[in-house]
Parts: C-alpha cells; sequence; structure tokens
C-alpha cells in the first residue's frame, strides 16, 4: 500500500516538473541551447522510459511516446523543426488548392501540420515502424487530404538496403549506409518507385510544394521528379546535410538536375542575441555549396 501511495506521489511530481518543463521549452524568447540542457537534465530524451502523452498539435490530436525523440521534442517544445514548418507554411501561403508531397515522412509530424494549409498532402514512407505512426495520427484526426505511400521516391524502380535507426531518434533512416552511424541494416529491401512514373500512375499532378529528408539520398530523389520539376516547377525546400553533399561532386551538378529558372536558395536559421535570448526570424540567403547551412530552397 505505502509503494502503491509512493508510486502515486512521485507520478504527480513527475507531471508538474513536466509541466514546468514544457513552458520552458515553449519560450522561443530563449536560446534553444539553453533551453534543451535543462530539460535533458531532468528528462532525457534518450534514456526515458516508455512513456505516452496526447497533446494538442496545432488543433489535431497528437499521440505520442517520450521515449521517441521526435515524439519528445512535439512535448517539450510544441514541435519538432518548428522553424521549417513555419517555412513550409510561408511557401505555401500563396498557392491556391496546394498539393504538398512529403517525401521522408517519418513518423507524420510535417504531414500532420501542413494538413491545415493544403488541399492534397501524399506522404512518402517506406518503413513501416514509423509509417504506421503515421497512419494512427490521420486515423486519429479522421484527416481525408493525406494519401501515404509506402515506398521512397528515387530514380528507378527497385528494392533496396535499408538502415534504420537503432535509437530514439526514429528520424535517422536512411537507403545510405553512411547516413547514421548507429544505424543497423534491416534484414529485408524496402521498395523504391521512380517518382515522375510513380506520380502519373497514382495521377498526382499540380504539385505546389515538396520537402526532401531522406538522409542522403535527396539526389536520387530529385532525379526521378525532373519531369514534375519541368512541368509543374513546383517550390523544394531539402535537407542537405554533409550526406546529401557528399552524393554531388559539387555545386555544377546540383544545378544541372534543376530546370531553367530555377534558383538555390539557403536557409539562414534564427540567430542568438546577446547570451540568452534569440530571434525566432530566418532568412534565405544565396546557395555556395561549401558553406550552405544544413537546409536549401529551389525555387522557381
Amino acid at each position: 500500500m505505502k509503494n502503491l501511495q509512493r508510486k502515486k506521489s512521485m507520478s504527480r511530481i513527475k507531471k508538474i516538473i513536466y509541466g514546468f518543463l514544457r513552458i520552458l521549452g515553449h519560450q522561443e524568447w530563449i536560446r534553444y541551447g539553453i533551453r534543451d540542457r535543462i530539460l535533458r537534465m531532468f528528462c532525457n530524451p534518450f534514456k526515458i522510459d516508455s512513456q505516452e502523452f496526447e497533446i494538442d498539435f496545432y488543433g489535431f490530436r497528437y499521440k505520442g511516446n517520450l521515449n521517441c525523440y521526435i515524439d519528445w521534442v512535439a512535448y517539450f517544445y510544441g514541435a519538432y523543426e518548428k522553424q521549417e514548418l513555419r517555412i513550409l507554411k510561408d511557401l505555401i501561403k500563396d498557392k491556391h488548392n496546394a498539393v504538398f508531397i512529403d517525401v521522408g515522412a517519418n513518423i507524420g509530424h510535417h504531414s500532420l501540420y501542413m494538413a491545415q494549409y493544403c488541399n492534397e498532402i501524399h506522404s512518402f514512407e517506406p518503413y513501416s515502424a514509423v509509417r504506421d505512426k503515421l497512419q494512427e495520427k490521420i486515423t486519429l484526426n479522421s484527416i481525408s487530404s493525406i494519401t501515404v505511400h509506402p515506398v521512397g521516391l528515387g530514380d528507378e524502380n527497385k528494392a533496396l538496403d535499408f538502415y534504420a535507426p537503432a535509437g530514439a531518434n526514429t528520424g535517422t533512416g536512411s537507403f545510405v549506409k553512411e547516413a547514421a552511424s548507429d544505424n543497423h541494416e534491416l534484414n529485408q529491401k524496402l521498395q523504391v518507385v521512380e517518382g515522375d512514373d510513380y506520380f502519373y500512375l497514382e495521377q498526382i499532378r499540380s504539385v505546389s510544394l515538396i520537402k526532401i529528408d531522406v538522409e542522403g539520398f535527396e539526389k536520387y530523389v530529385l532525379t526521378g521528379l525532373k519531369k514534375q520539376l519541368s512541368e509543374h516547377r513546383p517550390i523544394v525546400f531539402m535537407e542537405f546535410s554533409a550526406a546529401t553533399k557528399a552524393s554531388f561532386s559539387g555545386q555544377d551538378e546540383l544545378k544541372a538536375m534543376l530546370p531553367d529558372g530555377y534558383t538555390i536558395l539557403s536557409v539562414k536559421p534564427t540567430r542568438n542575441v546577446f547570451f540568452f535570448f534569440r530571434s525566432n526570424k530566418y532568412q534565405f540567403i544565396p546557395f555556395g555549396f561549401d558553406g550552405c547551412g544544413e537546409s536549401i530552397v529551389l525555387m522557381p
């Protein structure tokens, strides 16, 4: 009886602590590094046991587990890669009946957010362990505008080896072995489809915005979407990590993959102000292959 009471008491204390930590996490005027160090001190995302939660996520219901890093960030900060979400919203704001393509949808963070602003969303995720969580969110919120495609996008139709995340961060899975050192190879290959061919078969038309985050496989996604880029000229928001950069011989190869008239811009992230504070404003700046940030925008 005493042990049960002690557990209930500890649970109440933990809820109070987590409540304060959530308030701190949402204070975006405080530098991210400061908030993150404090949060990890009391609740390390890579050490916490399974703990399910449900929160409001921009008007949608969001169920997650604190032992998943993306969910952990959503719980304490309000959203994972919140600046990316703002950028995607800004890029789509002038598009009527917008069609959004989420390549590397993972557990559905970006797709769920963009369901507020887009008429049609196509989410591509070949890895079932995270894709199932995306589907759960769609079902939970009765969203009809999101179509989940259980394949990856690439430059040809084939089954490829997939290197799955080993820890709490479910966002590191990749078809590129070198993308993350602690990924492990699945005992089955996952299906990749050539983008233009698949879009034609599935009647995916008039694409407005494409987000690509596939841990170093971005080059092959772009290669498979040449016709789509040429005919519909969508905006592309793309991760440009070290693994992505390594797949290109240089800036000229990247430029050669794009139709005439496209401009490549780097995203200059939020900046720190003094010691404790930060500005939430981002900027698009000229692209430099050797000096760019982690995300780029291909602008028609």
